[in-house]
């Protein structure tokens, strides 16, 4: 026979049954809710001295409910592999042009009766190609890979971002007229490739005194340092623009005067093209140990933030701060509030 409930049997009432059951998810609902507050303290470290740890006990790991950091964890993963990969493949442009340092010198002591070890075409090709790899290096590691503010790198990062898509620009045109026909062309993308070295050159100085700038005693990112005035700061950034720029001019002018300035052979070729080569390889073996130094240090930059977040405050991060500051240069002071 079917049990029949009575007050006397064991079975539960219907309400006592749901009272029951909504007193559990109450208690539960306040647990989660408490163990949310509680890890959010744990995260946002109210107190200078409290750790922060997973679970409230001594893992050195954090904890955080932010789903942005674990979008900014990864970012700096990108950046550090992404920088380390750029790293290396300057030290391979690096490697080319040295290799055509030797080839220049083998082929111009080559008898004239005798080929030379590698054909001008060959020879050309690498070095135009090479080139415009390069500039797609340089413009990766500033505008994709870097996890710096750019306002720390140049004061002004438009017109830099500028120069360093008319330095693609520039070195594809040789690249692609030398490929097409090196014998018409030959002397028109030399004198353009010069002429871009006042671009390249300017990156490069721009590069290296970034490297420098903008860093406290203990080599952190800091836009103004406590030990540096505003005043001080406009006076170094001026002073290295003028350099940067005196660099580039010196740097385009001597190597187009060394090429175009020593007369033709009797065949139409150009006497100053072989000392013009070595002058433009040792430049490219300098910018691309610049790039090299600019890149790693990149890697190491992003490294320290992944550190930040994983183990340390991330408060702390002044690279952050910087990205702020130029984010509202940038973005929000000119277009998300145009009134202001």
């Amino acid at each position: 026979m079917p049990q029949t409930c009575t007050p006397v049997n064991d079975c539960d009432p219907p309400e006592q049954t749901s009272s029951t059951q909504n007193t559990l998810i109450s208690d539960i609902s306040t647990a989660v809710s408490n163990n949310r507050s509680q890890n959010y303290y744990n995260y946002t470290n109210m107190d200078p001295e409290a750790p922060l740890s997973r679970n409230g006990g001594n893992n050195p790991m954090n904890f955080s409910t932010n789903v942005l950091l674990t979008y900014r964890l990864q970012e700096m993963r990108d950046s550090e592999y992404l920088n380390f990969m750029l790293a290396l493949l300057c030290l391979c442009y690096c490697a080319i042009n040295a290799m055509l340092i030797y080839i220049n010198y083998c082929n111009s002591h080559t008898p004239p009766n005798e080929e030379p070890p590698v054909s001008d075409y060959t020879y050309h090709l690498i070095e135009f190609w090479g080139t415009f790899g390069f500039a797609l290096i340089e413009c990766a590691s500033l505008v994709i890979s870097t996890p710096k503010s750019l306002l720390q790198i140049y004061y002004n990062p438009i017109v830099l971002k500028l120069l360093l898509f008319f330095n693609i620009v520039a070195t594809l045109v040789p690249a692609l007229m030398v490929t097409l026909n090196l014998e018409v062309f030959e002397i028109t993308s030399h004198n353009i490739e010069y002429m871009n070295e006042l671009t390249m050159t300017f990156v490069d100085m721009v590069l290296f005194f970034s490297l420098f700038e903008g860093k406290d005693n203990e080599g952190n990112g800091k836009r103004n340092s406590t030990f540096v005035s505003q005043e001080d700061e406009n006076r170094i950034q001026y002073r290295n623009k003028v350099i940067a720029t005196v660099v580039s001019g010196v740097v385009a002018v001597f190597q187009l005067a060394v090429y175009n300035g020593m007369g033709k052979t009797d065949n139409g070729d150009m006497v100053g093209e072989v000392p013009a080569h070595y002058l433009e390889f040792v430049f490219e073996i300098i910018s691309s140990m610049i790039a090299f130094w600019f890149c790693m240090d990149n890697k190491f930059v992003a490294a320290k933030e992944i550190g930040l977040i994983l183990y340390g405050k991330h408060s702390a991060c002044n690279i952050c701060d910087a990205k702020s500051f130029e984010f509202e240069k940038t973005y929000s002071n000119r277009y998300l509030n145009p009134l202001s």
